[in-house]
C-alpha cells in the first residue's frame, strides 16, 4: 500500500549532498558514455543509478555518503578473475558487491574493464528487442523536439515495465509524456496484447500525473547537470499523455499484425520502422 504522501515513482537522487558528490566522482564515466556514442548508458533510479551496455544492465551503483564509499552490484558472470582479485568483491546470490572508495572508481571502470564487462553482457544477457530500444535511444539523442528520458520504467504500484518513456515538445519549454512500447515485427504480442499494455501505462501516468511530473522534471535536471543531456535548457511537463507502439523489422509479418491492431483499436498509434534498403542510394 503506497502512502498518499509518498510518490509512486522516484528516479532521482534526493539524499542531501549526494548528487553533487556523484556528479564530481563520475565525470570520467560520463565522458566514456558520451565517447561511446551512448552505447553505454546511465539511468538514475531511487537514490542509485544503473549502468547499461546496449540496453542491458551492467550494474547497480549506490553512493553511501555518510561512509564515503560506493556499493556497486554486478552479476558475477560479467566480472573476470583479474577484476575480482584486485577489488575482492563479496559474492551473494550470484551477484558481486564491490565496496570501494571514490578513488577506486577510475580503476574499476577503466576502459579495459568496461570492455571486458560489455563483452560478457553480450554473451549472457542478449535480448533482441532491448538492442533495438538502445538504437532508438542513441538515434534520438539531443533532439529539441523529442527526448527519450528513461527505459524499463517500473513504479511502486506495478511490477510490469514500460519499454521507453519519452518527452515530446508541445510548445516552447512545455513537454508531454510519450510511452513507447517497442516490439519486433514477429512478436506475438502484436496480436493485441500490446494495446492493453500501452493503454495501461498511459492510464497510470494520467492517474498519477503529479508524481510522474515531479519525478521526471527532477530526473531531467540531474541528467543535464551530469552531462547526459545537452538541450533543451529547461522543461515543464504538462498534461496530456501519448502512447505509441514502435514496430521494428520483419516487415511482412509486422504488416499483418499492424492491420489487426488497427481493427482492434483504430485510434492506436503505430510507428513502423523498416530496414529495407533503398536501391536508389546504390548509385554513384
Amino acid at each position: 500500500m503506497i502512502s498518499k504522501n509518498r510518490p509512486i515513482i522516484k528516479r532521482y537522487i534526493s539524499e542531501v549532498g549526494a548528487f553533487e558528490d556523484i556528479q564530481s566522482d563520475f565525470r570520467f564515466l560520463i565522458d566514456k558514455i558520451r565517447q561511446s556514442g551512448f552505447e553505454y548508458d546511465l539511468q538514475i533510479r531511487d537514490n542509485y543509478f544503473n549502468l547499461y551496455y546496449k540496453g542491458n544492465s551492467i550494474g547497480k551503483i549506490r553512493y553511501k555518503k555518510g561512509y564515503g564509499h560506493y556499493k556497486i552490484r554486478i552479476h558475477h558472470l560479467f566480472i573476470d578473475d583479474k577484476i575480482k582479485n584486485r577489488f575482492n568483491p563479496a559474492l551473494k546470490d550470484r551477484y558481486l558487491t564491490f565496496t570501494i572508495p571514490r578513488k577506486q572508481l577510475h580503476p574499476l571502470f577503466s576502459s579495459q574493464n568496461l570492455k571486458s564487462m560489455a563483452s560478457k553482457v553480450k554473451k549472457v544477457d542478449f535480448q533482441e528487442e532491448i538492442i533495438y530500444e538502445q538504437i532508438l535511444m542513441t538515434d534520438n539523442i539531443n533532439r529539441d523536439d523529442f527526448l527519450i528520458i528513461d527505459r524499463q520504467v517500473m513504479d511502486k504500484i506495478s511490477r510490469t515495465k514500460m519499454d521507453l518513456l519519452a518527452l515530446r515538445r508541445k510548445n516552447g519549454n512545455e513537454f508531454q509524456f510519450c510511452v513507447l512500447e517497442v516490439k519486433l515485427g514477429n512478436n506475438p504480442e502484436l496480436e493485441g496484447d500490446v494495446i492493453t499494455q500501452l493503454k495501461g501505462y498511459v492510464g497510470k501516468i494520467e492517474t498519477h500525473f503529479e508524481d510522474y511530473k515531479k519525478c521526471y522534471e527532477q530526473n531531467f535536471i540531474q541528467k543535464q547537470k551530469l552531462g547526459l543531456i545537452d538541450k533543451p535548457s529547461k522543461i515543464e511537463i504538462t498534461n496530456g499523455v501519448i502512447g505509441a507502439i514502435v514496430v521494428l523489422g520483419y516487415s511482412g509479418m509486422a504488416k499483418q499484425s499492424i492491420q489487426k491492431l488497427k481493427q482492434i483499436d483504430p485510434s492506436v498509434i503505430v510507428i513502423q520502422l523498416s530496414n529495407r534498403i533503398d536501391i536508389k542510394k546504390l548509385t554513384h
